[in-house]
């Protein structure tokens, strides 16, 4: 109970959310980038500004409920079908530049998040073994 309350009430649980949803997204993007020449393709995404979004609620809503209330754990990326840029005649983008770029901040940003945790992890480490970092 204690060592629930006190991981949850730090940032970890946001930081954990995040990093589900940039492996989720990391596996959509190199589906898209497989299929990028298959006709008929229906691409599919993960709205990152409605994961962002929901996040923000979340946390606004942790401010004023008392530690440990809220969770995160429920929070999903929504799927979406993209449909921006050139299209051809199929419907699809087939953009590889802006496929190649979308993963590499993808990537980025799955990269910041682990950092992130690590560090949380590493204080909270720190903080149990009576150390001063």
């Amino acid at each position: 109970m204690f060592i629930s309350r006190l991981l949850n009430q730090g940032n970890a649980p946001l930081i954990e959310q995040l990093l589900e949803f940039t492996a989720a997204r990391h596996k959509l993007l190199a589906e898209k980038i497989v299929n990028v020449s298959t006709p008929g393709y229906v691409q599919k995404d993960l709205s990152l500004t409605k994961f962002q979004a929901r996040l923000r609620e979340r946390v606004a809503m942790r401010r004023n409920a008392p530690p440990g209330a809220v969770s995160f754990d429920d929070i999903r990326g929504e799927l979406e079908h993209p449909r921006h840029g050139i299209l051809f005649h199929d419907r699809n983008n087939r953009s590889m530049e802006h496929l190649m770029s979308e993963q590499a901040k993808n990537a980025l940003m799955h990269q910041l998040a682990v950092e992130l945790l690590r560090k949380q992890y590493s204080a909270l480490e720190n903080a149990l073994k009576e150390r001063i970092a």
